[in-house]
């Protein structure tokens, strides 16, 4: 199981064009997601549910402004908040990303499709006993 997670931790540090000729970390991809996603969403709303400090988020936003993927507007309810939105070359990213993720879900599935009913029962019995354990592991101070 270790093994595994530092082998997902490893792709998870590898940067990919997804469509746009930008090489994107995973960080930015997914910051990208979670405003396409969600269009419109403020710096704050973008924080929390990325469980990360507004300082670090900004400073996201900022490089994918530079990169021309996001762009930010005065927001509609208010003129002190800032809206993200994806720029035309952020939605092919955003497309790009989900695409990445489909191919590489398909092969996996395939294998789950391809289990046998209580084979599949055990798999996802010791994953939930796992998640909880990262949970504890997570929350423990």
């Amino acid at each position: 199981m270790e093994r595994i997670i530092y082998k997902y931790m490893e792709t998870e540090k590898k940067c990919r064009d997804y469509g746009t000729g930008n090489m994107l970390s995973q960080v930015e991809i997914h910051t990208i997601e979670a405003i396409g996603d969600n269009d419109g969403i403020n710096i704050t709303a973008l924080a929390l549910s990325k469980r990360k400090t507004k300082g670090a988020v900004s400073q996201m936003i900022y490089k994918l402004v530079e990169k021309g993927l996001v762009e930010k507007k005065v927001s509609k309810t208010s003129d002190a908040e800032v809206s993200l939105i994806l720029t035309p070359m952020g939605k092919k990213a955003y497309d790009g990303h989900r695409k990445f993720h489909k191919q590489a879900n398909d092969e996996v599935f395939i294998t789950l499709r391809e289990m046998s009913e209580e084979s599949y029962q055990d798999l996802t019995g010791l994953l939930t006993v796992f998640e909880k354990f990262l949970d504890q592991r997570i929350l423990a101070k």
